[in-house]
């Protein structure tokens, strides 16, 4: 059965300056027919022809709508509610010379998700208005048509932040590796939401993302390196914990603290690297260090407890103890009670003090002897 359109109710002068109500019937865009006028029923097939209502319909309806937003985008509500055999008057709507039509009938063509949109959405990336430049890159991610993936990177250099948005959103959508370098260029985007969008759509296209956003950490821009270092935390691959260490001495602290948090995220297969950087010349490292084991919990405690015995280094000794204290894990009561013993002055005030913190009645003669 041929598609028969989709039926407006609109307001139309009559005689004596009066208005009525007449359904029409679109089966595409501008295209109509009349579906009931009152008239005909009142006056009659041959009569009505030669009301004042008809007259209009035809003669000055056209132009009419071509200035009507408000029944443009009620006939593109209708077309959307229709389904698919109304992509195509959709499709055309894209090409009205109203801006706000076209970026409705975009939002629509991408609810409906018909892949026969996708050629003239891409077209729409083009428009000369940010909101339907917006609106099909928005549609374009909903479709996830692989071939929407070069023209959303091109929109990724669009002059409007909101535009940018839409596209890194949409390539995260469609999760194809080719979108991971500009991606990881948009990180550095001077919008902070941008470089969100951007971030999260690297953590939607997952594990082929990883390498580059290591790499990202070294990046001469602090929101790239903090981005990055985001990402990854949510990624969770354990191949990112050396660069994460690494970017633990990063020379902004937000980016140290994402990289703490985000081998907090990794958490067990982290915790000997941070074990390591217990140990590191910077004092910042060893802090980071410290509190991301903390974070990590129960399973960080077998390590740090056979750190109190590395003779190598105070440092990681006496942050071991401080960070079991911290953690309140009971099997740490004996090793701490014989940090006790230890040669350097800052490692046994940190056992003593984590013993205190712990509440162990074992560890009563051992510090106050």
């Amino acid at each position: 059965m041929a598609w028969q359109g989709v039926e407006i109710e609109i307001e139309v002068p009559c005689a004596e300056g009066q208005t009525h109500p007449v359904r029409l019937r679109f089966t595409g865009w501008g295209e109509f027919e009349v579906a009931y006028n009152p008239c005909e029923e009142l006056l009659g097939p041959v009569f009505a022809r030669m009301a004042a209502c008809t007259h209009y319909l035809h003669e000055a309806f056209p132009e009419a709508f071509h200035d009507d937003t408000d029944l443009k985008r009620r006939l593109v509500e209708a077309f959307g509610a229709a389904g698919a055999p109304a992509v195509p008057a959709l499709i055309q709507a894209l090409g009205d010379s109203n801006s706000a039509v076209r970026a409705v009938a975009a939002w629509a063509l991408g609810d409906l998700g018909d892949p026969r949109a996708v050629p003239a959405l891409i077209q729409a990336l083009g428009d000369s208005d940010r909101d339907v430049r917006r609106a099909s890159a928005e549609a374009l991610g909903k479709l996830g048509d692989p071939q929407a993936v070069p023209p959303l990177i091109q929109a990724l250099g669009d002059y409007r932040d909101d535009v940018r948005r839409a596209a890194a959103e949409a390539l995260g959508k469609l999760g194809d590796p080719q979108a991971v370098p500009p991606l990881i260029q948009a990180l550095g985007d001077s919008d902070w939401y941008v470089r969100r969008a951007a971030a999260e759509a690297l953590v939607k296209i997952g594990t082929p993302a990883v390498p580059a956003l290591i790499q990202a950490l070294r990046d001469r821009s602090e929101n790239v390196r903090f981005a990055a270092a985001e990402a990854l935390g949510k990624l969770g691959d354990p191949q990112a914990v050396p660069a994460l260490i690494q970017a633990l001495g990063d020379s902004d602290w937000y980016v140290r603290r994402a990289a703490a948090e985000a081998l907090v995220k990794i958490g067990t297969p982290a915790v000997p690297a941070l074990i390591r950087a217990l140990g590191d010349s910077d004092s910042d490292v060893r802090a980071v260090a410290a509190w991301a084991l903390v974070k990590i919990g129960t399973p960080a405690v077998p390590a740090l407890i056979k750190a109190l015995g590395d003779w190598w280094s105070e440092n990681v000794r006496r942050a071991a103890a401080e960070a079991l204290g911290d953690l309140g894990d009971p099997q740490a009561v004996p090793p701490l009670i014989q940090a006790l013993g230890d040669d350097w002055d800052a490692v046994r005030f940190a056992a003593a003090w984590a013993l205190g913190k712990l509440g162990d009645p074992q560890a009563v003669p051992s510090v106050g002897g």
